[in-house]
């Protein structure tokens, strides 16, 4: 791509290489702007929050630049830019102690003393992309802002020092900024940079010629108070460049200095024009990156729920999913952070696009429409993509790789909501691909075998594991929907259904310990690995076990995994440290006790417990995990919490640092919440069918919210209390199915007493659903795999004469619970595609 295109897409395009779609939300919100009723500036309070605890962890960024800040000192840690590629600035190598870098200095000198401004903890009110620090430092009340632009590769450090006392001063403020670079990847030091000062307008440059920092410029501009003195003379090269500029001014009581500082980074050949623009539009661009979020976040689509707490934290989500969007060859991807890990990895845009897809379809759309850009010619998926050395680089998945598995599950479920045939074509080489990687790994007992414990990137002992076994069982009948749908006649889907159908029964056989109560992993040799895995959770809600040990398994979770305050531990005991020679680890990758991989919290863990309990319909648990582990108020209301996602917290209890906060803007963290708050809100899902579960927990009555349902954004409404749905109404017409099948606009659940039958569930390709009044039967035709296990579900308030399947009377299963409401289960393996059911009641 030429220079000219990639400057072109900074200032003009907010998604490069993206046509706007103008959806029905889209819409929607401009009308509503214009008519002053949705006007994001309006929403800032509602995102804005304030921690004056001392010991914050922040992170917030924006498409081109993230800033890092530690112990809520109002001083970065570290500056990251996406543009031109990956480069940092960042004073400390050390990945544990990053929070002992200090890139940018601000002194001032008054009255004779000269005292560094910035280095204790400050209150902060903060949003994913953009931050303010206030506090009173030597008889000045001082204010560090940052704030991201929507489309310059720039953030905007504003500084404040108000006189508080009576008396006038003169003061003299010195910023001074370490411009020293890591590269991306390597991280290689780069210290050497010619230095340029432009007295005009007061902009200070360091220019850096390694070809590994895609000859990057960084900048300083000065857009408010005007400089009296730098330090950044052109003399050449430069070792350890820093640049440094001094501003004074004569205080009177009251009286205030405001310095602007626009830090950037670009080629060294477009920084004129960059830094023309930047002084120009800076302030439009802080303008529109708001905007362009806070639309994001509560226009473009709806989400309403009494409990305040649990909205609060679904916002938070979509803000960050919006701010955790960074530049990268041209494009504009999900990233894990606004400031650490800035790599795209593949993984990052599948889990949280699980949760983003519920309302956003573009986000999985431009996701693969990326990675396919990425294939080459034998559609291995890629794994990760970055900059490295001298050029952009794929890293691609071999057969170990659970991104085999994870594509194939998104597709599945985007395929679902969005009926986007077309994208999903496009990717099904990846996706056929994948599924061939995957069975590579399948053992001769039909159990999925790994180098790495569990859902780690990290460790090298091959054995049967519970994880990618699970995994893959979900995603063989995923793959089988998809084709399906895609008429992709010649794949072997019989055979896949069969195996799929081994490998549940060998699952529980080979894993299932019934003296732990818990699935255990498998090291060489088939040795029992005796940890206990979060992973293993997983099995829970994608249909592995029977509910007896979903309920046995849940509940050593909690008596293992669980720490009560702060959620559940990646895996326990955590003794990786004394093991590396045992698992192959590279040193202490794994972390230290209680850190990291070794037992740390991390937010996916709480999540899959939530959804295992709403498996086992302990919804209100699941709620209750919810809240205490994953919402910003239950995590500020623990040990060393803070109003924050996280990436892991230390779990060691004894320890000063418990439930430390690491990564506070995780993505993962925003994705996982969203997916499990719809699950919550009574949303399900299987690998043929969305479907509604009226067992909702307490506050979601009257819950309301958009859904993606086969490419339209439907309005979901609740109302009314119970376990069974009294009414179901789509776009106004009374229908007997909480399976969806069509395209609508409106759905609207009444729980309580049902009034007639109606289809509960199904894993099968359901067609129509059809209730006759006038002689009581309910008609549901659908289709299969032929050895397809086939499980239907219906509720009556009636009891059941006879079933027909295909014209012959068939025998099933039935629940009569204690309110005298019956569940009618049909269970069989299919022998044919296409099947009518009719259930006669009396």
């Amino acid at each position: 791509m030429s220079d000219k295109m990639r400057i072109s897409n900074i200032y003009f395009n907010s998604r490069p290489f993206v046509k706007l779609k103008l959806t029905k939300s889209i819409i929607s919100c401009l009308f509503l702007y214009l008519l002053g009723g949705c006007s994001p500036p309006n929403f800032s309070n509602k995102l804005n929050i304030h921690f004056k605890g001392g010991y914050g962890q922040v992170e917030i960024g924006g498409k081109y630049v993230g800033a890092e800040f530690h112990h809520s000192r109002p001083l970065p840690s570290r500056l990251s830019f996406y543009y031109p590629v990956a480069n940092s600035i960042v004073t400390n190598a050390d990945y544990w102690h990053r929070d002992e870098s200090f890139p940018l200095t601000l002194l001032l000198k008054s009255e004779g003393k000269a005292d560094t401004i910035g280095h204790i903890p400050y209150p902060y009110h903060y949003t994913p992309f953009n931050a303010q620090f206030d506090n009173i430092e030597n008889n000045y009340k001082v204010i560090f802002s940052y704030d991201v632009c929507d489309n310059l590769p720039v953030i905007v450090l504003k500084i404040n020092l108000q006189n508080t006392t009576d008396q006038n001063r003169v003061i003299s403020v010195e910023t001074l900024l370490e411009v020293s670079l890591r590269t991306s990847h390597t991280f290689a030091l780069r210290n050497q940079a010619s230095l340029h000062y432009d007295y005009k307008s007061a902009v200070a440059t360091a220019a850096f010629n390694e070809i590994d920092t895609d000859s990057a410029l960084v900048f300083v501009a000065n857009a408010g108070h005007v400089p009296v003195h730098h330090n950044n003379d052109s003399k050449g090269l430069v070792c350890d460049p820093k640049l440094q500029f001094t501003f004074q001014k004569n205080l009177d009581a009251g009286e205030q200095i405001e310095i602007i500082q626009l830090i950037g980074m670009c080629r060294q050949k477009e920084s004129r024009r960059i830094i023309d623009k930047s002084l120009q539009y800076w302030q439009q661009e802080i303008s529109k990156n708001k905007e362009r979020i806070l639309n994001y976040t509560f226009n473009q689509t709806y989400f309403s729920l009494t409990d305040k707490d649990l909205l609060q934290t679904a916002q938070w989500s979509k803000a960050l999913l919006a701010c955790n969007m960074h530049y990268i060859d041209g494009y504009f991807m999900p990233m894990p952070c606004p400031a650490e890990y800035n790599f795209f990895f593949t993984h990052d845009l599948l889990l949280t696009g699980l949760g983003a897809m519920n309302f956003d379809l573009d986000y999985m759309k431009r996701g693969f429409g990326f990675l396919n850009s990425l294939t080459k010619k034998d559609s291995i998926l890629a794994h990760a993509y970055y900059w490295k050395d001298t050029g952009f680089l794929a890293e691609y998945c071999n057969s170990d790789n659970w991104n085999n598995m994870w594509i194939i599950i998104a597709a599945s479920s985007y395929l679902k909501h969005s009926a986007d045939y077309e994208t999903v074509e496009n990717i099904f080489p990846i996706l056929k691909k994948s599924l061939e990687l995957m069975l590579e790994s399948k053992g001769a007992d039909n159990l999925v075998y790994s180098r790495r414990p569990d859902w780690w990137d990290i460790g090298n002992v091959t054995g049967a594991k519970v994880y990618n076994t699970a995994l893959m069982y979900k995603a063989l009948q995923d793959y089988v929907y998809i084709a399906l749908q895609l008429n992709k006649n010649n794949e072997p889907l019989s055979d896949l259904v069969q195996l799929a159908t081994r490998m549940k029964k060998q699952f529980a056989a080979k894993f299932w310990d019934e003296k732990s109560e818990f699935l255990m992993n498998m090291m060489n040799n088939d040795t029992v690995d005796h940890h206990y895995y979060s992973g293993s959770l997983v099995s829970t809600f994608y249909g592995l076990l029977d509910d007896d040990k979903i309920s046995r398994l849940l509940k050593t979770a909690k008596d293992t995994l669980l720490d009560e305050n702060i959620g559940i531990r990646n895996a326990m005991p955590p003794d990786f440290h004394e093991l590396i020679s045992v698992y192959k680890f590279n040193g202490m990758e794994a972390g230290a006790p209680h850190l990291y991989f070794n037992g740390a919290v991390w937010p996916q863990g709480n999540a899959w417990y939530a959804l295992g309990l709403v498996a086992d319909n302990q919804v209100e648990e699941a709620k209750n995990v919810v809240e205490r582990y994953l919402t910003l108020k239950g995590i500020q209301n623990s040990p060393n919490g803070q109003p924050s996602f996280y990436e892991c917290r230390n779990s060691d209890s004894k320890s000063p640092h418990y439930g430390e906060i690491d990564k506070p803007s995780f993505l993962w963290a925003g994705g996982w919440y969203l997916y499990v708050l719809y699950q919550l809100a009574g949303l399900r899902e299987n690998s043929f069918n969305i479907y509604f579960d009226p067992r909702l927990p307490s506050g979601f009555e009257n819950a309301e919210y958009d859904l993606t349902l086969f490419g339209n954004l439907c309005r979901i409404k609740w109302r009314g209390h119970g376990n069974y749905f009294k009414k179901i109404e789509i776009d106004g017409q009374i229908q007997h199915s909480s399976v969806i099948t069509s395209p609508a606009t409106t759905i609207s659940l009444e729980r309580g007493k049902p009034k007639t039958p109606y289809l509960a569930e199904a894993n099968c390709t359901i067609h129509n659903v059809i209730y006759q009044a006038f002689d009581k039967k309910l008609v549901i035709t659908f289709s299969s795999i032929i050895d397809q296990s086939v499980k239907i579900a219906a509720i009556s308030p009636n009891r059941l004469e006879r079933c027909e399947l295909n014209g012959s009377d068939f025998d099933i299963s039935v629940e009569i619970n204690s309110d005298n409401i019956y569940r009618y289960i049909l269970k069989f393996k299919t022998t044919t595609k296409n099947y009518e059911l009719v259930f006669y009641f009396i």
